[in-house]
C-alpha cells in the first residue's frame, strides 16, 4: 500500500492509542485520508460538529464513492465507524445498515472454518518433531496457559512468576485490552527454564541475520551497519566465504552483544510469521490426519483443521472436561464476556490468586503433554543439541559439494 504524507495529529494519536501494529495502522491511515480527503474535512474540526452535520456527511461520501469497489466501500465505513465511537459519536446500527443499504453492500458473511482440538496425544505426536528449546517452550506454554499466540509473543521475563507459575497479563499484551492473569504448567516451567540462557545466545547474533530484528531496530531509531571484512570463514574445503555481518549502532557508538540482547525483552523475540511456519512444518512431518487442511472455497486460502490456536482450544477443552471450575478457567483464558460479573477485583487479589491457582494445580495433569521429570527434560535438550550439531555439519558437507560440483561444471567448460 502506497504510503501518504498525511499525520494530523489527532489521526496519530489514535492510531497510537488503538493499533499497536504498524501495518494495521498504515491501512487505518490511509483509509481515513481517503475519507478526509474526498469530504474536505479536517479531523480535528469535523468531529467536534453537531451529530446531525456528520451524519449529514457520511450520506454525501457514500455519494461520492458509489463507484468504488464494494471491499473498498465497507472497509472506508468500517474504519470510519470505530473512529468515530471512539471519540464517543456513535449512531444507531439501523442508521449505518441504511448507509450500507444506500450503495448495495451486504454484510460478509464470514465463511465456516472447520477446525479440529487436539487431545493429549495428538499434541505428544505433534511437539515430538519440534527441533529445538524455544519451540518446545513456545508451544508448551500455550497449551498448558490458554493464551493467544499473540500474547504469548509479547510476554517479557516481568510478566512471569517462576515461583507461583503465574503470567501477568498487562493491558498492553492481553487481547481487547482486559488485563488478567493465568497460570502455567511444571512441563512449561521446565522448558523456559531452559530456553531463558539459550534465547540470550540466540537474540545476541539474531541481528546479524534477522531482516524483521533489524528493520524493527532501525524504526526505533538504531543505526544498522554491514561489515564484511568480519564475516569471512573457511569452509572444511579451505574456501572462503563471506556472509553478511551487522552491527547496531546508536549515537555514534556500537552496541555490544549484552546491549543488543536488551533491546528486545520479550521471552519469546520472534516474529508470528516464524511460529506459523514452523508449525505447519510439525503437522506436515506427523502426518494425516494433522496436516489435513479446509478446502472451503469461500476461504481465501486453505487452512489447516489443527493450527496454533488449537493450543487454545486444547487447553479450554481439557479443563472443561475435567470439571474445573468454569468461572476461573473463563476468567483466567480471558472469556469475560461469559463470565455473569465483572471480576476486574480478582487481578490484585492475592487470595483469589491463591485460590485459583489450587484450582488449577488440581487440573494441571489433563493439560501434561510429555508427563517428563526435569532430568527427562535436560536428557532431550542435550538429544536437540547434538541433533543441532549434526544439522550444522551435514550444511558444511552439502556446501563443499556444491563448491566442488560448481568447480566441475567450469572445468567441463573449459
Amino acid at each position: 500500500m502506497r504510503a501518504h504524507n498525511w499525520h494530523p495529529k489527532i489521526i496519530e494519536d489514535y492510531l497510537t492509542k488503538y493499533y499497536k501494529n504498524e501495518k494495521s495502522r498504515k491501512t487505518v491511515r490511509v483509509y481515513l485520508k481517503v475519507f478526509f480527503d474526498i469530504n474536505n474535512k479536517d479531523p480535528k474540526k469535523w468531529i467536534k460538529q453537531s451529530q446531525k452535520t456528520i451524519h449529514d456527511d457520511l450520506w454525501d461520501f457514500a455519494k461520492k464513492i458509489e463507484n468504488k469497489p464494494n471491499k473498498t466501500q465497507s472497509a472506508i465505513f468500517n474504519i470510519v465507524k470505530k473512529f468515530l465511537e471512539r471519540h464517543d459519536i456513535e449512531f444507531k446500527t439501523k442508521q449505518w445498515e441504511e448507509l450500507r443499504q444506500r450503495n448495495n453492500l451486504k454484510r460478509n458473511v464470514r465463511p465456516i472454518v472447520k477446525k479440529a482440538t487436539p487431545t493429549q496425544t495428538d499434541l505428544k505426536k505433534i511437539l515430538n518433531y519440534a527441533t529445538n528449546i524455544k519451540t518446545k517452550a513456545y508451544f508448551v506454554l500455550l497449551a498448558s496457559s490458554g493464551i493467544r499466540r499473540d500474547e504469548g509473543l509479547k510476554l517479557t521475563w516481568d510478566d512471569i512468576d517462576f515461583e507461583n507459575r503465574m503470567i501477568r497479563l498487562s493491558e498492553e499484551v492481553a487481547k481487547d485490552g482486559i488485563a488478567r492473569f493465568t497460570f502455567f504448567s511444571e512441563e512449561a516451567k521446565e522448558l523456559l527454564v531452559l530456553w531463558k540462557p539459550e534465547r540470550e545466545k540466540q537474540l545476541a547474533s539474531l541481528h546479524r541475520k534477522s531482516t524483521v530484528l533489524r528493520n524493527n531496530l532501525e524504526k526505533r531509531g538504531y543505526e544498522i551497519k554491514k561489515d564484511v571484512r568480519k564475516s569471512t570463514f573457511k569452509a572444511a574445503n579451505g574456501i572462503e566465504y563471506h556472509h553478511a555481518y551487522w552491527e547496531v549502532w546508536k549515537d555514534g557508538r556500537k552496541l555490544s552483544h549484552d546491549e543488543v540482547v536488551k533491546l528486545d525483552t520479550r521471552i519469546f523475540p520472534f516474529e508470528a510469521e516464524n511460529f506459523e511456519k514452523i508449525w505447519i512444518r510439525m503437522l506436515e512431518k506427523t502426518g494425516e490426519p494433522y496436516n489435513q487442511k479446509d478446502n472451503n472455497p469461500r476461504l481465501q486460502y486453505a487452512r489447516y483443521l489443527y493450527n496454533i490456536h488449537s493450543l487454545r482450544r486444547f487447553w479450554f477443552t481439557q479443563l472443561r472436561s475435567d470439571r474445573m471450575n468454569d468461572e476461573y478457567y473463563n476468567y483466567i483464558g480471558g472469556h469475560t464476556s461469559l463470565l455473569d460479573r465483572t471480576y476486574g477485583d480478582w487481578l490484585d487479589d492475592v487470595t483469589m490468586q491463591q485460590t485459583i491457582k489450587k484450582e488449577y494445580d488440581e487440573h494441571m495433569g489433563a493439560l501434561s503433554i510429555f508427563e517428563t521429570t526435569s532430568k527427562d527434560i535436560d536428557d532431550l535438550n542435550k538429544r536437540l543439541q547434538e541433533q543441532d550439531a549434526k544439522i550444522k555439519e551435514m550444511k558444511i558437507q552439502i556446501l563443499d559439494l556444491m563448491v566442488k560440483k560448481h568447480e566441475e561444471q567450469i572445468n567441463g567448460r573449459k
